[in-house]
């Protein structure tokens, strides 16, 4: 069994931040709250709960169809699910693994028909409307955790995995997968480019696809 591992913000999709595209929408930013998270003064949690504030400050009564509905214009990269069929095509499990939302995670893995798909939770309730609460499933400065949980439930070592990643939070996965492949990485990703095995700048992620084949060998 093999297992490919993606991030989702700028690697299955062309915009790097699934956050950053609703507070853009909003007029809003998260910048403070980012520099906070960095510096270890605030959890997972508590940097998703300002981020909703801040929305819910513009849109009395938001809802999850509100989201779904912004996320909705979210653009999916070229040869996703090429890719995505050719993997499974020859018997490998796939997954998202992302800090991103999941309102746009769940859509993206039904339309690539994922195997799994981890994000974190923006919290409606029972009608629909934004609680205010994020949950946390994927530790944005330990993605490693989750991609550990999914090899133990298919019973593989990191030999049998690949993760796909374009920023340093993604650079954790890559010491839980035997290739690591940093997608359209910036300079500054430093760590990430540090930790992968391949590096290249590409439009369509069937590039990539020469790189996977080694993992079936």
């Amino acid at each position: 069994m093999k297992l490919v591992v993606f991030d989702m913000d700028g690697v299955l999709t062309e915009y790097f931040s699934s956050w950053v595209w609703v507070h853009e929408h909003f007029g809003t930013d998260n910048d403070e709250s980012l520099r906070l998270y960095m510096e270890g003064k605030i959890d997972d949690e508590e940097f998703m709960r300002r981020d909703i504030a801040l929305w819910t400050s513009r849109k009395e009564g938001l809802t999850g169809k509100h989201l779904e509905d912004i996320l909705a214009q979210v653009p999916i990269r070229k040869g996703a699910k090429e890719l995505v069929d050719w993997l499974h095509s020859r018997g490998a499990k796939t997954a998202i693994v992302s800090g991103g939302i999941d309102i746009l995670a769940n859509r993206i893995g039904k339309e690539l028909g994922m195997d799994y798909v981890f994000s974190n939770i923006v919290e409606v309730d029972e009608e629909g409307k934004v609680t205010g609460r994020g949950l946390s499933r994927v530790k944005l400065k330990d993605k490693a955790e989750t991609v550990r949980k999914i090899r133990g439930e298919l019973g593989i070592g990191p030999e049998d995995c690949a993760a796909v990643g374009d920023t340093n939070i993604d650079a954790s996965m890559f010491t839980e997968c035997g290739l690591g492949i940093a997608l359209n990485p910036k300079e500054s990703a430093r760590s990430l480019i540090d930790a992968a095995d391949v590096v290249i700048n590409a439009d369509s992620l069937m590039d990539i696809r020469p790189y996977l084949e080694t993992l079936f060998d």
